[in-house]
């Protein structure tokens, strides 16, 4: 059976952690119909529900990542479209009902739930102590630089301590004004 959303499989960012819901809720829809007779036309519906919101997810949840400054991001990248390819090699594959909700039920539970629970997870552990790390420095010098980086080689930007909480807990985001790309934590 699978796991229910509750609070501790929050990334402490509502936008994301409503997408999550939204994915244990087509789990659980996945898992709901695998033992039951179905139309295929209804299994197909749900598997192209779940294909196009991961994707849109995905494709959130990796700027949300970029916008935390979030190191193993290229990683996750990596993971995400392993995930979408085996999606599309499961659907291109299929052979009856059955065949369909079972596949159905796999990309719910082992790859989805099993994505959010361990790799999102790493993200908010990571956050949350990058935050503290943040938080402690300031408590002992809040006139401290930190070093962001752009894709201009070798060019280091300079924050304050300010503009950096601002970069790291709000929207704000700041451009490099030689390449025009965003800063990110060194």
């Amino acid at each position: 059976m699978l796991p229910k959303w509750c609070d501790k499989y929050s990334i402490h960012n509502k936008a994301i952690d409503e997408q999550h819901k939204k994915l244990f809720e087509l789990a659980a829809n996945a898992e709901m119909i695998s033992d039951k007779p179905i139309h295929k036309g209804q299994v197909k519906f749900l598997l192209a529900d779940f294909f196009n919101y991961m994707k849109e997810h995905f494709s959130d949840e990796e700027k949300y990542m970029a916008k935390i400054g979030y190191p193993d991001l290229a990683n996750h990248q990596k993971i995400h479209k392993s995930i979408i390819q085996s999606m599309i090699e499961l659907i291109q594959n299929i052979k009856s009902t059955n065949d369909l909700k079972e596949k159905l039920n796999i990309i719910a539970s082992k790859w989805l739930l099993e994505h959010i629970l361990k790799e999102d997870m790493k993200i908010e552990q990571w956050h949350q102590e990058h935050l503290k790390k943040s938080h402690s420095k300031h408590d002992t010098n809040t006139q401290k630089t930190y070093e962001y980086i752009c894709l201009c080689k070798d060019k280091i930007h300079k924050v304050s301590y300010e503009i950096h909480q601002k970069i790291q807990t709000t929207n704000a985001n700041y451009k490099c004004k030689t390449c025009q790309e965003y800063i990110k934590l060194k």
